[in-house]
């Protein structure tokens, strides 16, 4: 087998996605904004709800980060996504990096719940992205979307 042909940065990502599913890998919906406004007066009125666009990512390992003491504070997870979700998400809506994709997402949906991304992180080997850390709190609006929608 000719094993030069194979970026040696996929091995990395090869390796993520796979611990990530092998660790009850899970898929998340990222919410994105509609690419147009709504042209009708309801819409225009906030009347009617955006209809958000729904990307999925997988594999991803959801969890609940350790609890923390302060009263009052919503609880707060973290999502473990493999790069190449993201890049495939990216390379979907034609953005050019993760960091503007998720400045630009509405939240993530997990389960039917909707969470908010309050900071993100990359991990690297040789200068590629193989795993990517979002740090979620819970939102306080409900959202309509159910499990496996």
């Amino acid at each position: 087998m000719d094993l030069s042909t194979l970026l040696p940065n996929s091995y990395a990502q090869q390796m993520a996605a796979s611990l990530l599913r092998a660790n009850g890998g899970t898929t998340a919906m990222l919410l994105m904004p509609p690419a147009t406004g709504d042209a009708t007066d309801a819409g225009q009125l906030g009347i009617d709800a955006p209809n958000f666009q729904s990307l999925p990512l997988a594999p991803a390992v959801f969890r609940k980060v350790r609890a923390t003491m302060s009263e009052g504070q919503p609880a707060k997870y973290e999502l473990l996504i493999a790069a190449a979700a993201i890049q495939n998400a990216a390379n979907t809506l034609q953005i050019a990096s993760a960091d503007t994709l998720f400045a630009m997402a509405a939240g993530v949906a997990v389960d039917g719940k909707l969470y908010l991304i309050e900071a993100h992180a990359a991990s690297e080997n040789l200068g590629e992205a193989y795993l990517y850390r979002l740090l979620l709190r819970e939102s306080t609006v409900a959202w309509p979307m159910q499990s496996g929608t």
